[in-house]
């Protein structure tokens, strides 16, 4: 075969085979595979890389002659195992690289003298296709006008090939089916590093309008409905009969402006909707999803349509594909989410370029707003001195946490607690007191009765251990008054001391309560409006939040 042949036929499998399998459609594959196609004829001065190369072509057709070891298959396998460390840094070379050489005794076999694949060990030519009978039938001359005619037959070929391979085979096939399952496969491939755009053929479901143009896609419902901008600007989906607003009957997605989608999630429970304004890129188109609860009941108009961004009943609210003109549209930038995570996917073009002031839409932002938040205790409670509505100057105290009623209360129970140790020890001290004088009156009467029986006893008329009881019961008598004394002592001391500890104690309690006082109130921020009191238990304490708007 002329090298022409050759390179035609390894560009067709190139385009045609290799291409589907992930080898990439560029020059280099192309001129790689080319050069490999013609490689095994430096076997021959004849050939144009033998005259090229003469000092490789002419000692190789000396020693072994023309297609024999350089069309051999011991060759390609030397060849793809000397190859490996190409294969490693690329792969496509090297795919090219072996499959570019390897058609070339592949094609060869189809000539009139065939190919000695299995040189040295065969010197059998192999040939294609064999007919026993007429061994020429088929095959055909080096050079002759079948061979040029091939050429041309295969590079006509790579020319439709090419078109179908500059695209892909996939989206070749989905661009010849035009489907709406074929346009969500594209998008999900394209929306990855693009805007994406599509020429659409379709009606409306409910009133049978056609509608045709070319519109931007912005999300996948489910592998068969599209969301797309209408020529309202608004949001509406694009399926099958039945499901969606319109019915697609021809699709096709193009790629738009490169362009880049980033998704994250925000928490926007205890705070309005609004605050979520100012985490966006007013440039860039934004999406918002997910499930938020409202402190209050949320009015959503019903819409009689398939698809609607923003839905909600009750104190529920449904984001899907909503933007940001949705909720201003619904008038829930003010309402007051106690729980939610919201996703937002941002899609921004990449060569996007600083926009003027003027054309950047003015949506509300949250420096027009002042959030302030206290957490109570199971035990705080608070005190609410200004209320919804009310203009607040800045440093005005809106509301004091009771926090210092606590201190306050164990300073009352210690001052209960030292009337009754006082009145405790006043009762045990009188008790005392009244032990006192009975023990001083019976010891008076003993002393007496000793001193008498003493007298008596030194005339003789009392026996002595009539004088040693009476002695013994006077000494019992000062003993017991003793004891009496010094216990009135001792309650005294103890409850001194009970009654010091206490008073100490107030002190400290009475300090932690004007700096629990101090730290409890909550003063406004700014001169403006208090627009809402938001209460939201949590883990069993209780948020206090206050939504204030700021008076320019």
């Amino acid at each position: 075969m002329i090298a022409s042949t050759h390179i035609t036929f390894a560009e067709f499998i190139y385009l045609l085979l290799l291409t589907t399998t992930g080898v990439v459609l560029n020059a280099t594959n192309a001129i790689i595979i080319a050069f490999a196609a013609v490689l095994p004829d430096i076997d021959t001065a004849a050939s144009i890389i033998g005259r090229t190369f003469p000092f490789i072509s002419k000692p190789l057709e000396r020693r072994f002659g023309h297609r024999t070891l350089t069309h051999s298959m011991m060759m390609i396998v030397i060849i793809a195992l000397a190859g490996i460390p190409i294969f490693i840094l690329k792969q496509d070379i090297y795919i090219c690289s072996i499959i570019g050489y390897a058609s070339h005794p592949l094609l060869d076999t189809a000539t009139i003298n065939g190919v000695k694949l299995f040189y040295p060990f065969s010197k059998v030519k192999c040939v294609f296709p064999m007919e026993m009978n007429h061994p020429h039938s088929y095959r055909m001359q080096t050079g002759s006008k079948t061979d040029l005619m091939l050429s041309v037959l295969f590079f006509i070929g790579c020319i439709p090939t090419l078109f179908i391979a500059s695209q892909g085979y996939e989206r070749f096939i989905r661009s010849t089916q035009q489907n709406i399952e074929a346009a969500v496969r594209d998008y999900n491939e394209f929306s990855k590093d693009y805007l994406v755009f599509a020429d659409v053929q379709a009606y409306d479901m409910f009133t049978k309008r056609p509608l045709t143009g070319t519109f931007e896609i912005v999300g996948a419902l489910n592998p068969q409905t599209l969301i797309f901008k209408g020529q309202d600007t608004r949001l509406h989906t694009l399926g099958k009969n039945f499901q969606a607003d319109y019915v697609a009957e021809k699709i096709l997605c193009q790629k738009g402006n490169p362009a880049f989608a980033s998704i994250r999630n925000i928490d926007v429970s205890n705070q309005i909707l609004v605050q979520m304004f100012s985490t966006i890129d007013t440039t860039a188109e934004n999406y918002f999803f997910g499930d938020l609860v409202a402190a209050d009941k949320v009015a959503v108009p019903e819409n009689i349509k398939l698809f609607s961004p923003v839905t909600g009943s009750s104190n529920t609210i449904k984001f899907n594909y909503a933007t940001v003109e949705d909720i201003l549209t619904y008038n829930l930038e003010s309402v007051f989410i106690s729980k939610g995570i919201l996703t937002i996917k941002t899609i921004a073009k990449r060569d996007t370029v600083a926009m003027e002031s003027s054309s950047i839409p003015l949506y509300p932002k949250m420096e027009n707003y002042v959030q302030l938040s206290i957490t109570l205790d199971p035990k705080e409670t608070i005190t609410f001195l200004k209320q919804k509505g009310d203009t607040l100057k800045e440093k005005e105290i809106i509301a004091q946490k009771n926090s210092a009623q606590f201190f306050l209360d164990q300073v009352n129970l210690n001052d209960e607690k030292i009337l009754s140790i006082q009145q405790q020890t006043d009762a045990s001290i009188n008790a005392t007191d009244q032990k006192i004088a009975n023990a001083e009156e019976s010891f008076r009467i003993d002393s007496m009765s000793y001193r008498q029986n003493s007298q008596l006893s030194s005339s003789g008329y009392v026996s002595s251990n009539n004088l040693e009881t009476a002695k013994l019961k006077l000494q019992k008598d000062r003993l017991l008054l003793s004891q009496f004394v010094s216990s009135r002592l001792t309650e005294g001391s103890k409850s001194r001391l009970e009654i010091h500890k206490l008073r100490l104690s107030n002190v400290q309690l009475k300090a932690r309560a004007k700096a629990a006082e101090l730290q409890s109130e909550v003063r406004s921020t700014t001169h403006g409006v208090l627009i809402d009191i938001r209460q939201i238990l949590r883990n069993n304490k209780t948020q206090v939040t206050f939504i204030i708007k700021r008076l320019n």
